[in-house]
């Protein structure tokens, strides 16, 4: 008599999933309606390529909703604080977490703005996320001349809050601080929230 199998020994499941094939300059912000009606699940473009993104941990969404929450409530009237839109970087659309945007660059139907429109970018970074979050994600927003940035991790269920101001001559951006229980800044507008533990 044999033993089962243990779960661990097991090989994924897996399920087919077309992706369009991209053009040969890759796909841009422009084709994201006609690949929202093709891809089922969330994605990218990194390059011009499809780039599925995994499902986010319960600690990731909850700290995005209290962030999307809090800033909107202080955002000025010509400010829209909006989850997971996308930033039109030529071939690349990354999608923050969350964003403070310019009310005249929003229109009700589109999935992506351009970045002088982005006035904050805020990423909460996921066990499967550190390098994009950490490197890849600060290099593109600078290098687009986004001015503020904010990396979210979690510390112990805690939100701890690193934010970054954009140089005076660009392309890199300086910290301005490590925030836990409460950030207290004055760019992209002032901004004092509070930082509740991420706990259920």
């Amino acid at each position: 008599m044999t033993a089962a199998p243990h779960p661990e020994d097991l090989p994924f499941a897996t399920r087919l999933v077309a992706l369009p094939v991209p053009p040969d300059d890759g796909f841009t912000a422009d084709d994201l309606p006609r690949l929202m009606e093709t891809i089922d699940g969330p994605f990218e473009l990194l390059d011009g390529d499809v780039v599925m993104m995994a499902p986010a941990t319960f600690w990731h969404n909850q700290a995005v909703d209290i962030l999307n929450s809090a800033l909107a409530g202080q955002a000025p009237a010509s400010v829209v604080v909006a989850r997971e839109a996308g930033i039109r970087l030529g071939t690349s659309v990354p999608i923050p977490d969350v964003l403070a945007l310019t009310r005249e660059a929003v229109a009700a139907d589109a999935v992506a703005v351009d970045p002088h429109a982005v006035l904050l970018a805020v990423e909460v970074l996921s066990p499967r996320t550190k390098t994009k979050d950490r490197k890849l994600r600060p290099a593109q927003y600078a290098e687009a001349g986004i001015a503020c940035f904010w990396r979210v991790e979690n510390e112990d269920d805690a939100m701890v809050v690193y934010t970054f101001e954009l140089l005076p001559e660009g392309g890199a951006y300086a910290p301005t601080g490590v925030h836990r229980h409460r950030v207290v800044v004055d760019k992209p507008f002032p901004i004092d929230v509070e930082l509740p533990p991420v706990t259920w």
